[in-house]
């Protein structure tokens, strides 16, 4: 090895020795600003912690749906989980036949105007989304 690549390997160990000192510098004092804006809740007065408290409005209310499908003003709440991910895999007008088909209890006949198409797609489409929502729910997570 070279006198020069001594040097160069010697000014980058510097480089990175520094590099690491400021990070490390940097993070205590990000860690001590936060710790001068931040109390311990050990320290709050009970008036203050029933401040942070919700509303009992909110507490009263129910769950959201997890996942919430909407076609033509019609809001379609899904509230399994696993079912929510396979129709949000679907393509959206299958999904819109399955949701108008199931959950609105529509037939195929008066889902093909909604969506366009005519009743025997409506029913192929149907069959189809079906099958693929069936494979999606087995997969393993």
């Amino acid at each position: 090895m070279t006198r020069y690549e001594i040097f160069n390997e010697m000014l980058f160990e510097a480089y990175c020795k520094k590099a690491i000192t400021n990070a490390v510098k940097k993070e205590r004092y990000k860690k001590a600003a936060r710790g001068r804006i931040e109390q311990p809740l050990s320290t709050l007065t009970d008036a203050m912690l029933y401040t942070l408290a919700a509303p009992e409005e909110e507490t009263d209310l129910p769950e959201e749906p997890f996942q919430v499908f909407r076609f033509q003003n019609r809001s379609f709440p899904i509230y399994d989980r696993k079912l929510g991910a396979a129709l949000s895999y679907l393509m959206p007008r299958d999904r819109e036949i399955v949701l108008l088909y199931y959950y609105a209890g529509l037939k195929d006949k008066a889902v093909a105007p909604l969506v366009h198409l005519s009743q025997a797609t409506v029913c192929r489409r149907r069959n189809a989304a079906i099958k693929r929502l069936r494979e999606l729910m087995e997969a393993p997570v």
